[in-house]
């Protein structure tokens, strides 16, 4: 979950980064470049040079922009294909310009081709940007040789431009990526943060819980030694010793209640017989029929309350049995007990019993809820 979150963050963040990469690099060369591609009509030789080569970088813009946006372009070809169109563009556009070199006022070409590189290359490595720039100065300084232009001032006039035109795309490109990475690291501990507080509140539940139980093993066992103390209760009394197993079995099971173990409830289950086992009585705790799946302890408490009870009232052997399904999990248990034995169980479970000829049974059965239809 707290990886989905974040990459659903990070994910957003490219996105809107991808758009605003687009939105500069359509509208440049729709406000920028357009007016002067028809404003040089007259300058250009031939005339119709500025106007075609628009055209094919706004195509080439066009589909890339597409291509990218839905989640292409981690490939170098296409990033090949649109670098080697937008040269060609720029050679051509600054060789029909006025001065023939790439910072004339109409050598547009030079200056526009690193944004349709940019986006191309959107989804991989920012070095691939910072190679098409040196492609892109290499042929623009190849047409500035060409044209005879190479006194100092007009080659510090191309250092300039060559600067000016390479910083933008990778400010944006290098921001972009920036900003992405930011807002994950902050994803990432907000979600750090929700899981630390997600688990104090766990750990918080499970100590009241617990401390909840503990109050009410040690109220019983209050009352029992105060009645015992005061002569309300008699030891020999078997409903006194009844009452008594049962506290024991219950501060048994809380004990086991944490331990960290495969199989809590056969461990609890192990634990109550243990303590029926302290005072002679065989119990067969048998090996569990299906695998049982990870309960809450307010579940396995239901399911072993009956348990506690019968093997509190055995009088020398009983049988444990466990059988776990997919949709429920039944414990039963079955001992020589009283016929008036009283059986009580929890409210997570379905309890059942029965006694005849001496012979006392049990069940509890928990059912999983079925998840409502959507």
């Amino acid at each position: 979950m707290a990886d989905t979150s974040v990459t659903s963050v990070e994910r957003r963040y490219e996105t809107a980064g991808l758009r605003a990469a687009i939105m500069v690099m359509l509208g440049w060369h729709l406000f920028a470049v357009l007016p002067t591609a028809i404003g040089g009509w007259s300058y250009y030789r031939p005339a119709w040079i500025g106007l075609a080569v628009w055209v094919v970088d706004a195509v080439v813009g066009i589909v890339i922009a597409v291509v990218v946006w839905r989640g292409g372009g981690r490939s170098i070809l296409p990033a090949l294909v649109v670098a080697t169109i937008v040269l060609a563009g720029v050679v051509a556009v600054a060789w029909a310009s006025p001065t023939r070199t790439p910072f004339d006022p109409y050598s547009w070409a030079y200056s526009t081709s690193a944004w349709f590189f940019m986006v191309a290359v959107w989804r991989r490595r920012v070095r691939e940007l910072l190679w098409f720039m040196v492609a892109n100065a290499v042929v623009g300084l190849a047409v500035l040789v060409a044209s005879g232009s190479t006194d100092r001032v007009s080659l510090a006039r191309f250092v300039m431009v060559t600067y000016g035109v390479s910083v933008l795309q990778v400010t944006v490109m290098v921001g972009s990526r920036i900003i992405t990475a930011v807002a994950r690291r902050i994803a990432e501990a907000q979600e750090a943060q929700a899981r630390l507080a997600n688990r104090q509140l766990a750990a918080r539940a499970v100590h009241e819980a617990r401390r909840s139980r503990v109050d009410e093993v040690r109220q019983n066992a209050a009352e029992l030694l105060a009645g015992l103390a005061d002569a309300r209760l008699d030891l020999t009394h078997s409903a006194t010793q009844q009452r008594m197993r049962i506290s024991v079995s219950r501060l048994r099971r809380l004990i086991v209640e944490t331990d960290e173990v495969p199989e809590p409830l056969q461990h609890e289950l192990r634990a109550c017989a243990d303590a029926a086992e302290r005072r002679g009585v065989e119990v067969d705790l048998q090996a569990p029929v299906g695998v049982i799946p990870a309960l809450p302890v307010t579940v396995r408490r239901s399911l072993t309350e009956p348990v506690i009870h019968v093997l509190a009232a055995a009088r020398t052997h009983a049988r444990i049995t466990v059988v776990a399904r997919p949709a429920d999990i039944t414990v039963a248990v079955i001992a020589d007990a009283p016929p008036d034995t009283a059986v009580a169980g929890g409210p997570e479970a379905e309890l059942t019993f029965d006694s005849e000829g001496g012979v006392l049974w049990a069940q509890t059965r928990w059912t999983a809820l079925s998840p409502s239809p959507s």
